[in-house]
């Protein structure tokens, strides 16, 4: 593997990353990880306790401050489906910066309320994924804000290779590593990070069947769209992988598989009653994919990707 990879114009190294990581080192937290207390060979890194509740701060802390002077003054907006607008405000509440967020109306009440008191505002939207860059689009023109990208952007790409330089080091041994999909920006930054170094270890992607985009473009080889998300994981909707991550998922992961809503809520029940960790569907899909037979329970680090639960689902999967 070469020690660099071309995305467009951009080019981006392993001490892109490390710098990167360092200039997040004073607002992103280093989780732990944690063994599973009932799944032997299994760990968890636990981004449910990171930040605003997500691993979302790392791509957007990491944007934010390669922005200018100008671009921080004139404001910025970006869209997201809750975890990236509530890093996305709370980093600019952290810079002193003007934040517009797009959010379906559909969105995670929750997530939206959150938002808000961060600071951010949100702008509404139809619950259509394209109308959330529909919006951002219409803003970014007529506001000249600076666009912020939950996922297909370099920056964004190095800012989450953070979390995979922290998982080798806190587990050298580590063989397997479970991630969450939406849009591709997690895996592709830890899997780039992580292989690039350490090329024995297998990286794994996992999608709800209700959205799994990247699922049928990685086993055809080519990006694919599907026409809309259906499943609990709210924060796995993007109906196409990102033309820069995309690239990066083919190269670095190993596989990329499905796990069923039903599985899903169950993980979520076992996390939160065997394992005292409360995860979110969207980040409980790696420990179901481990669960249901998918991926090897060796060696194995589950990325649990966020923790902001609304009490609704947190008692439908304790009631499942």
């Amino acid at each position: 593997m070469g020690k660099e990879f071309q995305l467009r114009e951009f080019q981006l190294t392993l001490a892109d990353a490390e710098r990167t990581r360092c200039k997040l080192g004073n607002v992103v937290l280093e989780t732990p990880l944690l063994a599973s207390k009932l799944t032997s060979g299994v760990s968890f890194k636990t981004e449910n306790l990171q930040v605003t509740g997500s691993f979302k701060i790392r791509p957007a802390y990491s944007q934010m401050i390669a922005l200018t002077s100008e671009q921080l003054r004139a404001g910025i907006v970006t869209s997201s489906s809750g975890n990236f607008a509530q890093a996305t405000a709370y980093a600019a509440s952290l810079l002193g910066v003007s934040a517009k967020i797009v959010m379906m109306r559909s969105s995670n009440p929750i997530k939206v309320e959150r938002t808000e008191r961060l600071g951010g505002e949100v702008v509404f939207c139809e619950n259509r994924f394209e109308a959330r860059a529909e919006e951002v689009a219409r803003i970014r023109e007529q506001e000249a804000r600076t666009e912020m990208f939950p996922y297909n952007h370099p920056n964004a790409v190095a800012g989450n290779a953070s979390a995979g330089l922290e998982i080798i080091e806190q587990f050298p041994e580590v063989r397997h590593i479970v991630v969450p999909i939406s849009g591709g920006g997690l895996i592709s930054g830890i899997a780039w990070a992580v292989r690039e170094q350490r090329p024995d270890v297998l990286i794994w992607g996992v999608q709800p069947t209700g959205s799994n985009a990247t699922f049928l473009s990685f086993h055809q080889g080519k990006p694919r769209s599907i026409n809309e998300a259906c499943t609990i994981a709210d924060g796995l909707q993007v109906t196409r992988p990102g033309e820069l991550t995309f690239p990066l998922i083919q190269r670095y992961v190993h596989d990329v598989v499905e796990v069923e809503e039903e599985s899903i809520l169950h993980t979520v029940r076992i996390l939160a009653e065997e394992e005292k960790l409360v995860v979110e569907p969207s980040g409980a899909v790696t420990l179901a994919a481990v669960l249901d037979g998918k991926v090897p329970a060796s060696d194995t680090v589950c990325l649990l990707s966020g923790g902001n639960i609304s009490p609704e689902i947190l008692k439908a999967a304790l009631d499942a």
